[in-house]
């Protein structure tokens, strides 16, 4: 077996069983790279190519990034048949007891006094029994560099008891207090004082206790993607950053840089062009790069337990373990594995950080100013808050509720579209079912939504509405049909993919 594809089964065990959820999905449903769109049989229409634009270069010098070669044309490959996790409860250590005692606020020695005042530690959370908090970290650079700054920083909790998962992801440029040192950026905590004092950052900042955290660099990463044959990854707004015309180009010449843009669609990512999409930052946000990498994680991870993998992580451990950095223990792997189909069934609460922030200059020596983001902790939508969502189920956690099914008709004459839809339905918990069924006619159609029952009560009708771009009176209620489905979409021309899921209700 290849080393990339032997990787990626530690890392699938380390994290995908982790996130395992990619949304709802109907159990008896055939399973697809992008879980949350169940297809019929019977829908045989060949999505059209997609065609990535390249914009020609303005007079700028971009900060050089990897270069991804784009798979422009959709493919679903069926999985194979999934390969259960032995019954038999693995062994492991106790949990780790996460550090609960916060430290004074102190300076080391020698340190300048900050620009702004060290914050007081925020209360910790209560921990719920039969909660896992894992920190998720990714580098630019090789496992086991030293001073190795987290360029990528995420937090997975897992409550065992529903099971269910929630993760949030952390801005690199959040400018706090690292404990015992001085206020900075939160991506040099690791390399000031190791995954520990970062641990430590994040109980004092947040109030989130670490029990473990996985580590992986970004080549691992796309190893993982290539190991598995692609992702598919499904972009419902318009994407656009740089990117080197071709990888064997000079990165330090700004003439072999161009600007790449993903239209709405469908997408056979390889492991450069997923990269790409994780990291690319320029032309929009670290917020928004926090999304696209936790999209990118529920698609590949998900298709990593699809595939099987997972189940083959033991034998394989003991020689291969150097290529994730982590402190849980192979016991501690399986028994989180094992939780992976209930927490898929169940649903992946996904979290961020984007306005809840205030921009602000790190004043420099030469009297410039260092962008960074200053937290805002307290207020109606605030980081106390998110952060509080962590240890909640999904707002449709199947867990605690029957589903709520979306039985979704096509009628813009883009095969995608129905796909995206069903993408953005599942990403919150609906369980949408793709119809096989043609309008009879394509044009002028607009986008309506029915529900069927005597009241919206338990509808979370408020939640379809902000969805597809609609108010809660433009949704109809029938009740006097009876109908196979909780909802009816009908995609019109007038649809619009674009959901942005950093603002969501």
């Amino acid at each position: 077996m290849r080393r990339s594809a032997v990787f990626l089964l530690i890392l699938v065990s380390l994290l995908g069983t982790l996130l395992a959820a990619c949304g709802t999905s109907e159990p008896e449903a055939l399973p697809t790279r992008i879980p949350v769109a169940l297809l019929p049989a019977a829908d045989t229409a060949v999505p059209p190519t997609i065609t990535p634009t390249a914009t020609p270069t303005p007079d700028y010098s971009p900060t050089p990034g990897p270069s991804p070669t784009p798979s422009n044309t959709p493919t679903i490959t069926p999985s194979p048949t999934h390969t259960p996790i032995p019954s038999a409860t693995p062994t492991s250590r106790p949990q780790f007891a996460p550090t609960l005692v916060v430290t004074e606020p102190t300076l080391r020695e020698g340190a300048a006094t900050p620009a702004t005042a060290v914050p007081t530690p925020v209360p910790t959370f209560e921990v719920p029994g039969g909660t896992t908090n894992v920190l998720l970290l990714g580098a630019d650079e090789p496992l086991g560099s030293a001073g190795q700054k987290s360029d990528t920083i995420l937090i997975v909790s897992i409550n065992r008891d529903g099971p269910t998962a929630s993760m949030i992801s952390i801005p690199r440029d959040l400018y706090v207090y690292l404990p015992g040192s001085t206020m900075a950026k939160i991506t040099v905590a690791s390399q000031l004082g190791g995954v520990e004092l970062l641990k430590q950052t994040i109980l004092y900042n947040f109030g989130i206790p670490i029990h473990y955290y996985a580590r992986v660099d970004f080549q691992g990463f796309q190893n993982v993607v290539d190991a598995i044959g692609g992702v598919d990854v499904a972009v419902n707004c318009e994407f656009t950053d740089w990117r080197l015309k071709s990888p064997e180009l000079d990165i330090e010449d700004p003439d072999n840089w161009e600007l790449y843009t993903l239209a709405p669609g469908i997408y056979d990512m390889d492991g450069e062009l997923a990269l790409w999409y994780a990291r690319s930052r320029l032309r929009s946000s670290d917020f928004d790069r926090g999304r696209r990498q936790q999209q990118l994680l529920r698609a590949l991870l998900n298709q990593g337990v699809d595939l099987g993998l997972v189940a083959q992580v033991p034998t394989l451990w003991s020689t291969y373990q150097d290529s994730v950095e982590t402190d849980m223990d192979i016991g501690r792997i399986l028994q989180l594995a094992a939780l992976a189909p209930d927490i898929r069934a169940n649903g992946v609460q996904n979290l961020y950080l984007a306005g809840k922030t205030t921009p602000w200059g790190v004043p420099t020596e030469d009297g410039g100013a260092l962008s960074a983001q200053l937290p805002i902790w307290e207020g109606p939508g605030m980081m106390e808050e998110t952060f509080a969502r962590l240890f909640r189920p999904p707002t449709l956690s199947r867990a605690a509720r029957a589903p709520i099914t979306v039985e979704v008709v096509n009628a813009t004459g883009n095969p995608d579209m129905a796909r995206l839809a069903a993408e953005n339905l599942a990403w919150y918990g609906f369980v949408p079912v793709l119809s096989d069924g043609v309008p009879e006619t394509t044009e002028n159609v607009a986008t309506t939504i029915t529900f069927y029952g005597p009241n919206f009560k338990g509808s979370y009708e408020w939640l379809m509405a902000w969805i597809m771009h609609k108010t809660t009176a433009e949704i109809q209620l029938n009740t006097e049909e009876a109908f196979a489905f909780n909802y009816r979409v009908i995609l019109g021309a007038d649809y619009d993919p674009c959901v942005n899921q950093l603002y969501s209700p």
